[in-house]
C-alpha cells in the first residue's frame, strides 16, 4: 500500500491539471500547471473522463450472470485472474501480480482526497463554487468505497458490521501511512457522511453542469443504494423516491433497432452506449460507463450470459435481444464487443439511474407488504423493456410473491453493473429463501467446473500479494 499511495500521489500532482480529459462543455484553461491552485484546477480534476469510466468487471466474473466459453477456460488455465476469480479458485492473484481494481478505485479516492484536504486553500473562486466542488468529490469517494466495501469485505450486517473487515478508510493523501482495514461498520459510517453532507450543500443543483458532474440527486441514489445494503429499507425507499420526485423518465428499448440484423457488435440505434452517449439518456443520474478491453485483448474472446441469466430474461426481453447476440452454431449468447478508433472493448453502463431507484423503492415496498404498489413500479419500467405485443404486467401468483418478483426484476435490469448483482447475492444469501449455490458448467459438455456455495467466503475478492507484502497490516480474506 505504502509504495503504491507514494507512485498515486506524485503522479496525480503532475497530471491533475495537465491531463484532464475535456469532456463536453467543459474545458480546461490551466494546462500548463503542475499542481492545483485555484478553483477551477480543482474542478478539472474532477472533469477527468477516468473518474467516470471505473472497471469493476472483476466483480461481475465472480457472479451468476455470465459463463466463460472453454476457449477462455483452456487458455487461461491457472496463470489468469480473470480465470482464477471465475473459479472462486484458492489463488487469484500470481505473487508479483497487481490488482487493478484495487489499486484504481484507491487511485480515484486519493485524487479527491487532495481536493477534499485543499479545495478551502483555493485561490479565487466563490465559497460556493469550492462548497460545489466539495460535494461533488464527496460523491465520487463515497462510490469508489461503497464499491470497495461490497468487493473486499463481507455485506453490512447490524450485529457484526462493527467487526467484519473491510477495506482501508484512507481521507488524506499520505504516501507513508500503512493503513489497516477498516470495519464495514467504519466504511459504511464514512459513505453515509459523505453522502449526507453533499445532499445537504445547498449551492449543489439537482445535477451537475454535465452527466460526470454528480448533483444532489446523484447523492441521494448513492444514499438509497447504501441504505438498501445496509437493510435500512425505509431510509433506501425515502432517498429513492426524493430521486424519483427530480427525475422519473425512461428509456425506451421499444425505439432501438440493430443496425445490421444479423450482427449485434454493428451497434443498436437509439441504445446509449458510450460515456459520451449517457448526456442523452433519459434515465442518467450520474454516469459512470466501463470500457474493458483487456479481457477481449487476452483471450479474443467475449464473456456469455449465463444459463441461470437466461432464464430469467426469457426470450421475448429487449434487455437481451439488444444485449447480447448469438453466435454462429453456438447455443449461447454472447456480450458484443465495440470498435473505438480502433480500440475493440465490452462497454458496460455503471450508471446510477432512474431504474434502479424505482427498484429499490419497490422492493422496500414489498419488504413492507404492500405488493401492489411494488409491482405497479415494476411494471411501470417493463413496459419500457418489452415490445407492446409482448409486453405482460407481473401478478403475484402461488409460486412468486411481490418480493421475489421485484428481486428478479432487478436483475434483469441490473445486470453486469459492475457488482450490484454480486453484492445482492451476498446480502440475499442470508435469506434462506433466496440463498443459492453457485455452479460453473462448461459450455461444450455440461461438466461442472466448479460450485460456489452460498455465504463462502469466496464471494469475496482475496488482496493481491503484492498489497500484503507493501503493508503488513493488511489482513487477508478468508479463501
Amino acid at each position: 500500500m505504502k509504495a503504491i499511495l507514494n507512485y498515486i500521489f506524485f503522479l496525480l500532482l503532475l497530471i491533475s491539471v495537465s491531463s484532464c480529459k475535456k469532456f463536453l462543455n467543459v474545458r480546461p484553461d490551466n494546462a500548463q500547471g503542475i499542481n492545483p491552485r485555484t478553483v477551477r484546477d480543482f474542478e478539472e480534476m474532477l472533469n477527468s473522463s477516468t473518474l467516470s469510466t471505473p472497471n469493476y468487471l472483476l466483480a461481475d466474473i465472480v457472479s451468476d450472470d455470465v459463463a466463460f466459453s472453454d476457449k477462455v477456460l483452456e487458455a487461461g488455465g491457472t496463470g489468469s485472474f480473470y480465470v482464477n476469480a471465475y473459479l472462486w479458485a484458492a489463488a487469484v492473484w500470481g505473487p508479483a501480480e497487481d490488482d487493478p481494481v484495487y489499486n484504481n478505485s484507491y487511485r480515484a479516492i486519493l485524487q479527491m482526497n487532495i481536493i477534499l484536504d485543499n479545495i478551502s486553500k483555493a485561490d479565487s473562486g466563490t465559497m460556493e463554487r469550492k462548497e460545489i466542488v466539495t460535494a461533488q468529490a464527496k460523491i465520487n469517494r463515497a462510490y469508489y468505497y461503497l464499491q470497495l466495501a461490497n468487493l473486499y469485505g463481507t455485506d453490512h450486517q447490524p450485529a457484526t458490521a462493527a467487526i467484519d473487515l473491510a477495506v482501508p478508510l484512507i481521507l488524506h493523501p499520505d504516501g507513508a501511512a500503512l493503513p489497516a482495514r477498516n470495519t464495514v461498520q467504519q466504511v459504511y459510517e464514512q459513505i453515509l457522511k459523505d453522502l449526507n453532507e453533499a445532499a445537504s450543500t445547498d449551492g449543489l443543483a439537482n445535477f451537475g453542469v454535465d452527466v460526470i458532474h454528480p448533483g444532489k440527486a446523484a447523492a441521494l441514489a448513492m444514499l438509497a443504494r447504501t441504505h438498501l445494503y445496509m437493510g435500512n429499507y425505509d431510509a433506501a425507499a425515502a432517498n429513492a423516491e426524493m430521486v424519483l420526485k427530480i427525475r422519473n423518465t425512461l428509456l425506451d428499448y421499444r425505439t432501438f433497432s440493430l443496425n445490421d440484423p444479423s450482427d449485434l457488435s454493428k451497434g443498436v440505434k437509439n441504445k446509449p452506449v458510450t460515456l459520451k452517449d449517457q448526456e442523452n439518456n433519459p434515465e442518467i443520474l450520474f454516469a459512470k460507463v466501463c470500457m474493458d478491453a483487456g479481457f477481449f485483448r487476452r483471450f479474443d474472446e467475449t464473456l456469455y450470459l449465463s444459463s441461470a441469466l437466461s432464464d430469467v430474461f426469457g426470450t421475448k426481453d429487449l434487455r437481451s435481444v439488444y444485449g447480447f447476440m448469438l453466435k454462429p452454431k453456438e447455443s449461447y449468447a454472447a456480450y458484443p464487443t465495440y470498435n473505438d478508433n480502433g480500440v475493440t472493448s465490452m462497454q458496460f453502463n455503471y450508471s446510477l439511474g432512474v431504474p434502479e431507484m424505482m427498484l429499490i423503492k419497490a422492493e422496500c415496498l414489498a419488504r413492507k407488504g404492500d405488493a401492489n404498489q411494488a409491482l405497479s413500479l415494476v411494471n411501470e419500467l417493463r413496459k419500457f423493456r418489452y415490445s407492446d405485443a409482448d409486453y405482460v404486467p407481473l401478478e403475484v401468483t402461488a409460486t412468486a410473491d411481490a418480493l421475489t418478483l421485484v428481486l428478479q426484476e432487478r436483475r434483469r435490469e441490473l445486470f453486469l453493473r459492475g457488482g450490484l448483482r454480486l453484492f445482492d447475492l451476498k446480502r440475499l444469501n442470508r435469506d434462506v429463501k433466496f440463498k443459492k449455490d453457485l455452479e460453473r458448467v462448461s459450455l461444450k459438455d455440461g461438466t461442472i467446473k466448479a460450485i460456489l456455495p452460498a455465504a463462502s467466503p469466496r464471494y469475496l475478492i482475496p488482496f493481491a500479494p503484492k498489497i500484503i507484502d507493501n503493508n503488513r497490516f493488511i489482513i487477508q480474506n478468508e479463501r
